[in-house]
């Protein structure tokens, strides 16, 4: 009888306890101030700026709201940008925090974009807070920008709703470079000076259909921004950055234009590239590098004289796809090694890889030894389809007679 007491007693207060059981610690969705994209500026006192923009589940009307919030975009667009100041993100964070009635929620954040003077000044201690924070994203991807965080994060997008998807959709389309904040730690952690890149972003009217003249500003692509333990060195344009992608093997997506001839050219629209990097150091002690780049691409115009199913003709274009590639690559080499002394291009991972004891003693001097290094590049290009037509337009016509 007493066990029996015992268990219906024990099945009570296992009952009783589903009664007092709750979400005490539960976040509801009109309770949040979802971020989608943050920007990090420096401030004009030695401090930072942390500017968000949040989703707004209902869009009032368009102008400036109080409390230094700004709607992004016009025409019911259902995001504003806020922002504050303070001595470090966090200290930012805690100040936009108190002009906001709703919790801030990083969960849904895609996008950083770094003010250029923020990224001359260092971005060590920005990373310290992002890589901390546990809401951060690792898929959040970042970009340095010529001007301010907050003048990006601005733009009134016509395609997209917000800057954040306008961002996040251009780097989909894999013109340019891409990182996120995982693969951030990857490159950071392969270079012994920390050297990495991030994709170089501008806004203004360049790539904008003239309808939208009485509001032009859109993000878009304009290289590379490459930094250094830390810090801003430099920028390099978007021919230069494809050299680097080629290099590093992190090409996706290129349209190479190649003359051939004195008039007219040929587009080539890459399909597939694979670049394969074998170090090597030899007896006298001197470090070489082979670079192999093979690299398959499509005729999408021709508007030269040259047909592509003569032998001779096709073999000129090949050629000429081999000397863009290589002049972008050479130019990249250059541009890094030379100019910026930094190792964006995975050089000392290779070696470390291959020559584990050679690197351990090299490391510490890899500045000089990385523009010291001998570099073979070997370009091998195929066009594997040339198209649904072998000439070009005024060529098959005079073919046909019906032009003299």
């Amino acid at each position: 009888m007493r066990q029996a007491a015992r268990w219906v007693m024990m099945l009570f207060i296992g009952a009783g306890a589903l009664f007092v059981t709750g979400c005490w610690d539960r976040s509801e969705v009109n309770d949040l101030a979802i971020i989608l994209s943050a920007g990090i500026d420096q401030d004009n006192r030695n401090g930072v700026k942390l500017s968000v923009e949040v989703y707004i589940p209902k869009s009032g009307e368009s102008g400036t709201t109080r409390d230094g919030m700004s709607p992004s975009g016009g025409g019911g667009r259902p995001t504003l940008v806020s922002s504050a100041t303070g001595v470090s993100l966090s200290d930012a964070m805690s100040h936009l925090q108190e002009r906001l009635s709703r919790k801030l929620y990083w969960g849904h954040n895609h996008v950083f974009v770094i003010g250029k003077k923020r990224a001359e000044a260092g971005l060590d201690d920005d990373l310290d807070f992002v890589l901390r924070y546990p809401e951060m994203r690792e898929r959040a991807n970042f970009y340095i920008t010529e001007g301010t965080a907050i003048e990006v994060m601005r733009v009134m997008p016509q395609l997209e709703r917000s800057t954040m998807e306008a961002l996040r959709e251009l780097s989909k389309t894999e013109v340019g470079s891409r990182v996120d904040l995982k693969q951030l730690l990857e490159l950071m952690s392969r270079s012994p000076d920390q050297a990495f890149y991030l994709p170089y972003v501008l806004r203004g009217s360049e790539m904008t259909d003239s309808q939208y003249a009485r509001n032009p500003d859109v993000p878009y692509f304009k290289g590379m921004a490459v930094l250094k333990k830390g810090k801003l060195v430099g920028t390099v344009d978007n021919e230069t950055s494809l050299g680097v992608l080629w290099l590093t093997d992190r090409i996706r997506a290129s349209t190479l234009v190649v003359y051939p001839i004195s008039s007219g050219s040929i587009s080539v629209s890459l399909s597939r590239s694979v670049t394969d990097a074998k170090p090597y150091i030899g007896p006298d002690g001197k470090w070489r590098l082979d670079l192999t780049v093979h690299y398959e691409g499509d005729v999408v115009q021709n508007t030269s004289g040259l047909d592509l199913m003569k032998p001779d003709q096709f073999t000129r274009i090949v050629e000429g796809a081999n000397e863009t590639i290589r002049g972008r690559m050479e130019a990249a080499l250059k541009e890094v090694r030379t100019g910026m002394k930094a190792d964006v291009l995975d050089f000392g991972e290779a070696f470390r890889r291959k020559y584990p004891k050679q690197w351990r003693t090299a490391k510490g001097e890899w500045e000089e030894r990385f523009k010291e290094i001998e570099i073979s590049l070997d370009v091998k290009a195929d066009i594997i389809r040339p198209g649904s037509i072998t000439g070009n337009i005024p060529e098959l016509i005079r073919k046909d007679g019906g032009r003299e």
